[in-house]
């Protein structure tokens, strides 16, 4: 499981739109391993060192562990969403999930977010 920064926040009501899906990503991610195998080449992936397909759900898979021990039911009001973190080799991904239930608000960062150091639980 990845060193998951956890946060449970607030309800977040706006702003889901400008996200991706983790749908939409895995489905990119997926179509980009399709190419690479297809040509057999892995040369447009140039200086992308963010997780393959494969990476990818596994990280998905181990933040919605983390969420559950925040308290995360299992049932989400809007589709998860992925961010993006720039760090020294690339960006690293995060996910936000919206609970149905209260509307409570779960993000499982790989990096610290400390405007969220009130809500964070490790």
């Amino acid at each position: 499981m990845a060193d998951w920064f956890g946060y449970s926040v607030p309800p977040i009501d706006f702003g889901w739109g400008h996200m991706q899906t983790v749908e939409e990503v895995a489905k990119r991610l997926a179509a980009e391993a399709a190419t690479v195998a297809v040509k057999a080449d892995s040369s447009h992936f140039g200086f992308d060192s963010g997780p393959d397909y494969e990476e990818f759900l596994r990280l998905w898979k181990s933040a919605q562990e983390r969420a559950q021990e925040l308290g995360w039911e299992g049932d989400h009001r809007h589709a998860p969403v992925v961010f993006w973190v720039p760090t020294d080799n690339g960006f690293d991904c995060g996910f936000v999930i919206k609970q149905d239930n209260n509307g409570s608000t779960f993000v499982l960062s790989p990096v610290g977010l400390p405007h969220f150091l009130d809500y964070e639980r490790r």
